[in-house]
């Protein structure tokens, strides 16, 4: 069965504005030519994409279902598109990138300085959100591959995940917080506080969850939730609002005395990081030089990864572990206590 693409891109416009006059308009073409179009490719899939209908036009079961593999399909003749242009000198490289914003001020800059030393001529575009989302966006080809967790990945026939780090995860406070000087906390001391927490599809709020719920309690309710970093710390910084977050999210306000995580009557917690992509896709040179840099700078403990936190003779990077796929390397601040 031979496609084509542009009948792919027709139905998707359709399918995204639910109309044909719509879809026509924003496309450029006669109503009469887009139904034509839309008819030979139903004829090629042999089912029926849309029920037709006075309002407008609404995906049948088939057509849902065609969706998600149509937008893959468009994305991949993008991409090899924009190859064959890089192959033949007639486009700079791109690599598009999406991680976690928890992960990204503290990964993204070293890699930047040094991939664009090796090749000064691509371009690298960087996606932030959460693991759900660029999950969904890896599927649709708007990333090339994503820093993130694996967790919302595991039920997709189309994803790949390879470990990248492991790293530790604190709750964290502002640097005289009253938790502070008491000592270590107790899930009670804890839930006397307000919080703020990233949103709905994050993996730090999944692991806030389980620590409470781990210790036998309900986990606190969010007074506020934010998809930003760096409200989340800003916040903290300036109130008794408690937050959970990583190691790297908050090393430099640790180091100019802004924050500092708190001592808990808890078990550590750790977060995973992996390296997602399509299983079915090769990276292109720019993204893959991108993805090597990641992957040297996480194992070679250097500089940013490297500098201690707190105190003198403190590596930030551990020795890795082997596990499944990939390398798990961990990434943890000084265990939390009086200063």
């Amino acid at each position: 069965m031979d496609l084509n693409l542009r009948e792919i891109s027709y139905f998707l416009k359709v399918a995204e504005l639910g109309s044909l006059g719509s879809a026509a308009a924003a496309l450029a073409i006669s109503q009469p030519a887009l139904s034509r179009a839309l008819k030979r490719l139903e004829n090629r899939l042999g089912g029926a994409l849309f029920v037709r209908h006075t309002l407008g036009m609404d995906l049948t079961a088939f057509g849902e279902a065609f969706v998600p593999h149509a937008r893959i399909l468009r994305a991949d003749a993008n991409r090899t598109i924009a190859d064959l242009n890089l192959l033949r000198g007639a486009a700079r490289g791109v690599a598009r990138v999406g991680i976690v914003p928890s992960a990204a001020s503290f990964l993204l800059p070293p890699v930047f300085e040094r991939a664009l030393k090796r090749a000064p001529e691509i371009e690298i575009h960087v996606v932030e959100a959460s693991s759900t989302q660029l999950v969904a966006d890896l599927e649709r080809g708007h990333v090339d591959f994503a820093i993130a967790s694996a967790l919302p990945a595991q039920d997709s026939e189309t994803i790949a995940a390879t470990d990248l780090l492991k790293e530790q995860m604190f709750v964290v406070a502002r640097r005289d917080h009253p938790l502070a000087a008491a000592g270590a906390a107790s899930p009670e001391d804890l839930m006397r506080y307000a919080w703020i927490v990233p949103e709905s599809g994050n993996a730090i709020l999944l692991e806030l969850r389980k620590m409470f719920m781990r210790a036998g309690f309900e986990p606190p309710r969010a007074s506020v939730s934010a998809n930003s970093v760096h409200t989340l710390k800003r916040t903290v910084a300036a109130s008794d609002f408690l937050t959970m977050l990583p190691a790297m999210a908050f090393r430099r306000e640790e180091e100019e005395g802004l924050l500092r995580p708190l001592a808990l009557k808890l078990p550590e917690i750790f977060r995973d990081l992996s390296v997602l992509r399509r299983a079915a896709r090769p990276l292109l040179p720019a993204a893959n030089l991108v993805l090597s840099e990641v992957r040297d700078l996480v194992a070679s403990g250097s500089a940013p990864l490297q500098a201690p936190l707190v105190r003198a003779n403190t590596r930030l990077l551990r020795r890795p572990k082997e596990r499944g796929p990939g390398t798990v390397h961990g990434i943890g601040l000084p265990r939390p206590g009086p200063r």
